[in-house]
């Protein structure tokens, strides 16, 4: 009787030594991200999704009702022998903050300025006249 499994086959569950129950396998991408670091990773990215919704919404509000976020989580798979080791990471993109819009025209010598050089100046700085201090209307 050969006992050495097909190669891509797993091989029977061995039953716990106290008599327990064994986990169950990772039926769902979210039981295999619950199973990440004893669950802690699961535990961390609820409170980043937390902060995200939150910085989003406060986003939204400064730019008119919309904002975008981002979440990336990235798994690095190791196989050595039978056993996976899995690194789970994630980056968080927050909502940048709206700024206004600057109007420039440029100089014949190409250096910015917040007046147009093609039009005259209606206003400016002036002197103004008069014998000063306060008048009965």
């Amino acid at each position: 009787m050969n006992t050495t499994p097909e190669r891509g086959t797993a091989l029977p569950p061995i039953p716990p030594a106290d008599g327990g129950r064994m986990p169950p396998a990772a039926n769902t991408f979210g039981d295999f991200v619950r199973f990440l670091e004893d669950g802690q990773f699961d535990a961390e990215l609820t409170e980043v999704m937390k902060s995200l919704a939150g910085e989003m919404a406060n986003a939204a509000i400064d730019s008119g009702g919309k904002s975008k976020g981002k979440l990336t989580l990235t798994f690095d798979f190791a196989l050595e022998g039978r056993v996976f080791s899995i690194a789970a990471k994630h980056k968080v993109d927050l909502p940048v903050a709206k700024r206004p819009k600057s109007v420039m025209w440029t100089t014949e010598d190409m250096r910015f300025t917040p007046s147009n050089p093609a039009q005259g100046h209606l206003f400016g700085v002036r002197e103004v006249g008069g014998a000063g201090g306060f008048r009965d209307a």
